[in-house]
């Protein structure tokens, strides 16, 4: 599955997964602005699919903004840069009140610094706009379905297109963090309320293939999905047996997210074996003992996890170059 895709004649069709995880956004952005470096070439420009959930769908979209010119407005140490220096906008608490009580009976987070931070980044740029093809999952309330936020939609009509500033606000909607997103499309003809996709779909490779085999499903894929980072926490299958609501409500998400994640994983590795001179590369950091919480801005803490990233990069240079080189040699 690992084969290179030289000697073969049908060019590979290069995708991009980002899984969710708040400010460890700036996990994948590191890992993204080491293969800018490696290669010299823009991330849009070495993936033909790009999709993220949540804070991945702030890279796999921002990424693909145009400038004037046509060409990617924004680099991936853009990002890092965002998350370690503008996190506090984004994550922002007006009300004098204990975080933890706040998140109980209402969103934690007022969102109108988070909003003009994104129309300051991305303006009027429209999901039809974006270079290559790419896509972002969230949950529509009122028939608690997944949509999914795509180029290829919204390049259909004004009525399936939308700014790129409200997808991200849609993808990142996170429950108990932020308060959902009403968006309307450009021509005001479909609306719908959304939260973070997250909850169901935390890592996005499975809908990443799904786009991918509607560009043709007969070429092989270079596969690349970017974590944010494990953080997997044993539960004690004895203590478990008599826990309630009040001891589950702690642990139900990490192993919802953490099951779907490896479900993901274990289904697109047999989709890619069944797929002649495909690759797929999982990068994935362990980030046992450090800070994990998805809305700790803490320049520190963030420093942290830029490290952990620069160290995995470096110890791992020899697989990540031999990655950029199949990338670019499409």
């Amino acid at each position: 599955m690992n084969s290179s895709s030289d000697d073969i004649s049908e060019k590979p069709i290069r995708v991009l997964s980002i899984d969710g995880g708040g400010m460890r956004g700036i996990v994948p952005a590191t890992i993204l602005e080491a293969m800018e470096q490696e290669t010299g070439e823009h991330i849009a420009h070495l993936f033909d699919v790009m999709v993220g959930t949540s804070t991945g769908s702030i890279l796999s979209l921002g990424l693909n903004v145009p400038n004037e010119q046509g060409a990617a407005k924004y680099k991936a140490t853009d990002f890092v840069d965002m998350y370690k220096d503008l996190g506090g906008t984004i994550f922002h608490q007006t009300r004098k009140v204990l975080k933890i009580l706040d998140g109980m009976t209402q969103p934690t987070y007022d969102p109108s610094g988070y909003e003009k931070l994104l129309e300051a980044y991305f303006g009027d740029a429209s999901m039809a706009d974006m270079i290559c093809e790419v896509a972002a999952p969230s949950i529509e309330l009122e028939d608690m379905n997944m949509h999914t936020f795509t180029k290829k939609n919204a390049q259909q009509g004004q009525e399936q297109n939308y700014y790129v500033r409200d997808v991200i606000r849609a993808a990142t909607a996170a429950p108990t963090y932020f308060p959902s997103a009403t968006l309307k499309s450009l021509d005001g003809s479909n609306s719908g309320t959304f939260v973070d996709a997250g909850v169901s779909t935390n890592n996005p490779g499975l809908l990443a293939i799904a786009e991918a085999e509607l560009l043709n499903n007969a070429n092989p894929y270079i596969f690349v999905s970017l974590g944010t980072g494990a953080i997997t926490k044993p539960i004690d299958a004895i203590k478990a047996r008599t826990w309630g609501e009040l001891q589950w409500i702690k642990s139900i998400f990490d192993l919802q997210g953490d099951a779907q994640s490896s479900y993901t994983e274990n289904v697109i590795q047999k989709i890619l074996a069944a797929r002649p001179h495909s690759s797929y590369q999982r990068i994935q950091l362990d980030l046992h003992g450090l800070p994990t919480e998805m809305d700790d801005t803490k320049p520190a803490h963030l420093d942290q996890l830029r490290s952990a990233a620069q160290s995995y990069v470096a110890d791992n240079h020899a697989s990540i170059k031999a990655l950029c080189a199949r990338l670019t040699n499409v």
